[in-house]
């Protein structure tokens, strides 16, 4: 009885490593991106508001 605790733990164990392996780089990757499309955005929106404080040339 005692041997299949033992099992059980150890295949939970490794499928919750695998699980951070594949969710860790995942995350890093999601995060990274969203910053970056955040920033992009940021920057169009500052371009815009400067393009705008600008007067026309008529």
């Amino acid at each position: 009885m005692a041997e299949s605790g033992a099992l059980f733990f150890v295949l939970m164990a490794v499928l919750a490593g695998s699980m951070a392996l594949v969710y860790v780089p995942l995350r890093i990757f999601l995060t990274a991106t969203a910053r970056s499309r955040r920033l992009r955005l940021l920057q169009r929106i500052r371009r815009l508001r400067d393009e705008l404080a600008q007067p026309l040339d008529s």
